[in-house]
């Protein structure tokens, strides 16, 4: 919808399919996949045109957060599982190698049955936090059943805006979790899945990924013991964003869900509120689904600018200089 980025896209890739109105472009390329990247305040209305348009659209890649509330998540689900488009939200994690690699391992029984799963990431929970959350339920295999946590102040929670916090969520198979937003130190981008003959510790990122097991100990101690066990690169390393365009084309010939589903980023969200609202009433856990349908959170994405980032960099550069 910006000069400027119509500008920069036919100067980097040396193209003319350019619009400035998307139902233009949707209604006169007609294409199977859309990849909703902007950010979070125009992103409902235009995944309900695409749900609602009869555009001939079969799967959607949608930046994260989702939406600003809970309700306007429940519409554009709704909408897209009635037209039977695969909705897939960019929590990227969900697709990389490393994360897919060790959902793989504990669907073996590596680890036993997951007990618990961990994270750390210095963030604001609905922008970011959707990456943190999503990373730690890809593991859990069940609904988040009550969450309690806490803000970085209780300022920080009198509006409606993003925020970091700290939270802790029990699921309805009676996997615990937790997780920092807040600033994480040396343990920024680190992540445990506990099993109860092991673990899947991720550092780094996930670039550095450790399998810890149980086992039989040497000559003279007693009992097991962990032993740890480095992961074996993927044969066919891939980036996530790659992995996320084979997974929706498996679900358009399929009908499966993405490996991200608009409902996986809906229950990051609500973690999200959950964290602040318990905040607000002093603790104490919050059940979920939350009733109020209407509660979110202003994404940090919007909270600096109405301008895209790289735009608002733009500027300011030639402002410096």
């Amino acid at each position: 919808t910006w000069p400027e980025q119509r500008d920069a896209a036919r100067a980097k890739w040396g193209i003319d399919a350019l619009f400035e109105d998307y139902r233009e472009m949707l209604e006169k390329t007609r294409p199977q996949i859309v990849s909703v990247c902007t950010s979070m305040k125009p992103r409902k209305d235009i995944l309900l045109e695409i749900a609602n348009g009869n555009y001939g659209v079969q799967a959607i890649w949608s930046e994260k957060p989702l939406a600003y509330s809970l309700a306007d998540a429940d519409e554009v689900i709704t909408a897209c599982r009635k037209s039977k488009i695969a909705l897939a939200v960019n929590c990227t994690h969900r697709w990389r190698d490393s994360f897919t690699q060790a959902r793989k391992m504990i669907d073996d029984g590596l680890i036993g049955d997951v007990i618990h799963v961990a994270g750390n990431m210095s963030c604001r929970l609905s922008h970011n936090g959707s990456h943190l959350i999503t990373r730690l339920t890809m593991f859990t295999d069940a609904p988040i059943a009550w969450v309690a946590g806490e803000a970085e102040s209780d300022a920080a929670v009198a509006s409606d805006n993003d925020f970091s916090g700290n939270g802790f969520f029990v699921c309805d198979n009676g996997v615990r979790g937790q997780f920092r937003g807040m600033h994480t130190g040396a343990l920024d981008l680190t992540y445990d899945i506990t099993g109860t003959e092991g673990m899947i510790r991720f550092m780094d990122d996930s670039r550095v990924a450790e399998l810890w097991k149980l086992e039989t100990g040497l000559s003279g101690q007693r009992g097991q013991n962990p032993v740890r066990h480095f992961f074996r690169p993927s044969h066919e390393p891939r980036a996530a964003g790659i992995n996320t365009l084979y997974d929706l084309m498996a679900c358009i010939k399929t009908g499966d869900d993405p490996s991200c589903t608009g409902e996986d980023a809906r229950e990051a969200l609500e973690v999200a509120i959950a964290v602040r609202e318990s905040h607000r009433r002093g603790g104490g856990r919050i059940d979920l689904p939350i009733h109020d349908r209407s509660l979110g959170i202003l994404s940090a994405e919007v909270m600096r600018s109405e301008l895209p980032r790289a735009i608002l960099y733009a500027r300011e550069a030639e402002e410096t200089q």
